[in-house]
């Protein structure tokens, strides 16, 4: 079974990926990621991806 949900564990992410981000820039720094949108959106599709398969089979369950 493949969840999905976006709770307290999300968030903290996306405020730890936002101040690494802010850190990094301000010591002029390369970025720990994709830093072209096209390597973003492989990772998204990736994703998409793998959640439509889980889908197909039934075992998407949002929480």
């Amino acid at each position: 079974m493949v969840e999905i949900g976006f709770g307290q564990t999300e968030i903290l992410a996306s405020v730890v990926g936002l101040v690494t981000g802010l850190i990094y820039t301000s010591v002029r720094a390369p970025i720990p990621a994709p830093n072209v949108l096209g390597g973003i959106f492989a990772i998204l599709g990736t994703f998409i991806g793998y959640v439509f398969v889980a889908a197909l089979r039934g075992q998407l369950v949002f929480v």
